[in-house]
């Protein structure tokens, strides 16, 4: 079992956009496996790979994993360390969340914005792929669209929780 399978077979997707995100996320992954295999398959009994394919799995890749961010986000599937949680009095771990939160919307609009401008820097230079010649701002530019995604979740996150009882 893959690490991101093991780490998505726990998410609840209750909601719609999760089912959507999950769903391509499904579909990124299964193309990539079949990329990969077929491949494989021809470059060693065909001796004849697939022109591209590491372009487009390089293309596919940043592609999934901003897509499962949301969704992983949403459900605190991050990896956490809770050894010392049980001798920590309730309002500090609030506290601890708060400031865990509030850091998580800081990093991901920063990565968010950073990803925008070298878009937009990437599309100005018009910077393409090597072998498929694809443009590469675009790519930049979905990932930063994921990342806002990302922190309308986190600030969802962030307003429920300074609601919640501290």
């Amino acid at each position: 079992m893959t690490a991101m399978h093991a780490s998505m077979k726990h998410i609840n997707s209750d909601s719609g956009l999760d089912r959507v995100l999950l769903g391509i996320a499904a579909f990124v992954m299964f193309m990539m496996m079949s990329l990969t295999f077929i491949d494989v398959l021809g470059r060693y009994l065909l001796r004849s790979p697939i022109p591209g394919a590491f372009e487009l799995i390089q293309f596919m890749m940043p592609f999934l994993i901003f897509t499962v961010l949301p969704v992983i986000s949403k459900e605190d599937g991050h990896i956490t360390v809770t050894v010392l949680d049980s001798f920590v009095p309730p309002h500090v771990q609030w506290a601890q969340k708060l400031i865990v939160q509030t850091g998580s919307i800081a990093a991901i609009a920063l990565v968010g914005w950073c990803l925008w401008h070298q878009g937009q820097s990437l599309n100005e230079g018009r910077y393409i792929s090597g072998y498929l010649e694809w443009p590469i701002g675009p790519v930049a530019h979905g990932m930063s669209f994921l990342c806002f995604i990302t922190l309308m979740v986190q600030s969802t996150k962030l307003w429920r929780h300074l609601r919640s009882n501290g």
